[in-house]
């Protein structure tokens, strides 16, 4: 969304800059408190510790911390400035703690990587809820001088995750091992947030003694987005109105009355944390082990109240004598009232189902009941946190979020026999949900042509599932392999159209490739700085894809390269101007052998009959006038002054310009969509089909739209196209990326050069529906929600 701009950005665009490098030359001395408090904290834990070998850690760390002090302090403030100059990679690298956990990388993090998010995610945490009020009228006067009528947050470049991403660096350039690293970072994070507070302080005061008027908080719809947990409302939302309602949003938690949040007493142990969530994709919890007392407790307490089985003259067990014990631990933790909540919570869903219906939350209680090992619970969880996220998600229609939910009694019976089955992209149960959720978005609407067809196919397919016994992965891969068969026979024609249309497209890249080569060979010829840019244009365009089509064997007749790259000589020397007129008799003879080859070379391609008329009519002109000054008497010799050497005009290329030409019969079997210049090049012809049909008009909002270039196949767009939203899916993209190939749910296909659609995108007519497999998003929602619980948790 574009934002408009007030009309004092001028006078204030000063008034900025220096704001901005005094508080980066104020990094020096905010880095020597951070260091001081650093020390003190090591020093106290150091104290306090009463292992030798942790004790030994802290000594050397806070060793290594004097010896960098002052490089420390010389560093940070130029990261600053270059975190400050960089807003758009620092607001990427800033809130990667808490926004940008990718669910299948954490099988490759080790214990200090988790460790370290985890201490980045929290140090955000509690520096912005320290800064809450001064951060929120900073926001209002930087937008000020920015030239925004309406503040934007992630516009102010002193944002509290701009400071911790540039500490991060520093910390990083020392090369020290990453356990020391990680007590520097948990050392500094509380009083990051109170200097940051003063500084806003400061700040605030020194912009409006210069008379800055704060920009105003517009409150405006924000884009939909994947929900974390169960509960989560999804869809609009609207702009937080404080700092700490915006964190504790990201955190999944209220903000607390001080400004800042405590940590949770205790940890549960089948609490999804960060940690448990790479040991569980890397394989560490699969071993079972010996139940604690407490676990022992929550399984039974589970078991006999959470599915309703308790009887009260049930026989006495050994069960009785842990009761005590586990509820004065349970008492201790802070978890009664929570865990009495969520059975509560559960009986009344339970109570509100219809007569005779098994809930999803009964299925899930009792399979809980089941599990054995802490890799079996978690497993769980994960499911039912994945499921939960794509049923909410808004890109999925209603009676496809249906159709996933139906899946997850199925998914969670195969996390008791497969605690692994998500840390494998290839697993067919992970598959079968990705190919139903990617499918489905070929349908904008309920309405939309095939959707039925589709609904009822996925249906019939997965009801096996329901009452199968699953074992292992095989009854997924059954339906998943009976789905793509059916789809595969479904798409059959619109594949090998699509097929077609991919060829084309091959070869005009490759001819493209070639005739750009040849151009090039054309533009370094001696002759061609004298010859006129007509010419020029023609041999290094149209000409040079002529020959090129012939060197791929395109040309019929043999000897037809060597025949059309003679005609780049012959036609150099008949529109120079200085040889034609000293061989008349040569121009006259060439003229018509080389009209004819210039139309049978344009033929091969299939070159439009008016642009070879257009072109032969300018070289017949240079023609005539060479004609006419042989005739003229000589003119008198005069002394010529001294004369610079003739520079080659630079020329601009297709591919460079990712903006290939395609022959009309490419252009027609990949129905090629193109949108020429103002000031269009004559050596590319105009061709612009009827583009897909059947596209619906959706309620889906576009955030920032990337170039065509950056999506991954597979990704699904909308074309604003003839007053109508067209929605189709990316299935082909060029080794060089310049042509793309897109195909709708009915199988026409529409391609367009990287050229074009960057244009579509300027022009705000295309918009991505999903730019990712719906799964992929799901999980990594799970793991975000997995990290805002360890930020939350204390170890």
């Amino acid at each position: 969304m574009s934002v408009a701009r007030s009309p004092t950005s001028s006078q204030y665009q000063a008034l900025y800059q220096s704001t901005v490098q005094e508080a980066a030359a104020g990094g020096s001395l905010l880095m020597g408190k951070l260091v001081a408090a650093a020390r003190t904290q090591l020093q106290t834990r150091e104290a306090a510790c009463r292992e030798l070998r942790e004790r030994d850690a802290l000594a050397t760390s806070a060793k290594h911390l004097r010896n960098w002090e002052a490089e420390l302090c010389k560093r940070y403030p130029q990261a600053l400035l270059d975190a400050f100059a960089n807003p758009d990679a620092t607001r990427k690298a800033g809130t990667q703690s808490i926004a940008d956990v990718a669910f299948d990388e954490l099988e490759l993090m080790d214990e200090v990587q988790v460790q370290t998010s985890v201490t980045l995610a929290r140090t955000q945490q509690v520096a912005m809820l320290a800064a809450e009020a001064s951060l929120a009228e900073l926001n209002t006067l930087i937008c000020s001088t920015l030239g925004l009528v309406a503040v934007n947050a992630e516009r102010n470049p002193l944002r509290p995750q701009v400071y911790i991403s540039a500490l991060q660096a520093v910390v990083e350039q020392t090369q020290l091992p990453p356990e020391t690293q990680l007590d520097w970072l948990v050392a500094m994070g509380t009083t990051l947030g109170q200097e940051l507070r003063a500084l806003y302080v400061q700040l605030c005061a020194a912009l409006r003694g210069q008379g800055v008027v704060a920009a105003g908080y517009a409150v405006v719809p924000a884009p939909s987005g994947l929900g974390v947990g169960r509960g989560v409302a999804h869809g609009l939302y609207q702009q937080p109105a404080t700092v700490a309602t915006a964190v504790a949003a990201q955190l999944g938690q209220k903000p607390a009355a001080t400004g800042l949040v405590a940590p949770t007493m205790g940890q549960d142990n089948t609490l999804l944390t960060l940690d448990k969530l790479r040991r569980l994709l890397a394989g560490e919890l699969e071993a079972p082990s010996a139940l604690s007392a407490k676990e022992r407790f929550a399984q039974q307490f589970s078991q006999e109240f959470e599915e309703g089985d308790f009887q009260s003259d049930a026989h006495v067990t050994d069960f009785d004598a842990t009761v005590p014990a586990a509820l004065e631990a349970l008492t201790e933790l802070k978890q009664v009232d929570a865990f009495v909540q969520r059975i509560q919570h559960r009986r009344s869903t339970a109570a509100e189902s219809p007569a005779g219906e098994t809930t999803i939350e009964a299925i899930r209680a009792h399979l809980r009941s089941q599990a054995h090992g802490l890799a079996q619970t978690l497993s769980l969880e994960v499911v039912s946190l994945m499921v939960d996220n794509i049923a909410h998600d808004p890109r999925l229609l209603t009676p496809v979020q249906q159709l996933i939910r139906r899946l997850e009694p199925a998914l969670l019976r195969l996390a008791l026999v497969d605690p692994r089955l998500f840390s494998n992209k290839q697993h067919p149960a992970r598959m079968l949900v990705q190919e139903v959720a990617s499918h489905s978005l070929a349908y904008a609407s309920t309405q939309d042509s095939g959707f039925t067809e589709f609904l009822s196919g996925v249906s019939q397919a997965i009801a096996p599932l329901e009452q199968a016994a699953i074992e292992d992965a095989e009854p997924f891969e059954e339906v998943l392999q009976r789905l793509q068969n059916a789809w595969a026979q479904a798409a059959l024609v619109s594949a090998q159209s699509r097929e077609l249309a991919k060829q084309a497209l091959q070869q005009a890249e490759k001819r493209n490739l070639l005739a750009e080569e040849i151009g090039r060979e054309i533009a370094d010829h001696p002759e061609a700085v004298q010859v006129p840019d007509v010419v020029m244009d023609f041999l290094c365009g149209p000409w040079a894809q002529v020959v090129a089509f012939a060197r791929m064997g395109g040309a019929s007749s043999e000897g037809a390269a060597d025949k059309y790259h003679a005609v780049i000589s012959a036609l150099l020397w008949s529109a120079h101007p200085e040889l034609t007129r000293k061989d008349i008799a040569k121009l006259t003879r060439l003229v018509p052998l080389l009209l004819a080859n210039l139309r049978e070379g344009l033929e091969t391609i299939r070159y439009p009959g008016t642009k070879t008329s257009v072109f032969l009519e300018a070289l017949m002109g240079l023609h005539q006038a060479a004609f006419r000054a042989a005739k003229a008497p000589p003119a008198p010799l005069q002394a010529q002054p001294a004369v610079d050497a003739v520079v080659p005009a630079k020329r601009s290329y297709l591919v460079d310009d990712s903006n290939p030409w395609l022959a009309p019969q490419e252009a027609l079997a990949s129905n090629f969509m193109d949108l020429p210049d103002a000031t269009s090049d004559s050596s590319a012809p105009v061709y612009v089909p009827d583009l897909l049909q059947d596209g619906q008009h959706t309620s889906q909002e576009p955030t920032e739209v990337p170039a065509l270039s950056s999506l991954a196949l597979g990704s699904w767009i909308e074309l604003w196209v003839k007053d109508q939203w067209v929605r189709t899916q990316l299935t082909w993209a060029s080794p060089h990326g310049t042509l793309f190939l897109f195909t709708n749910a009915q199988g026409a296909t529409q391609s367009m050069t990287r050229r074009s659609g960057d244009k579509l995108v300027a022009a705000g007519h295309v918009r991505v529906i999903s730019d990712r497999p719906v799964v992929d998003g799901a999980l990594n929602a799970v793991a975000q929600m997995a990290l805002r619980n360890s930020v939350n948790t204390t170890y």
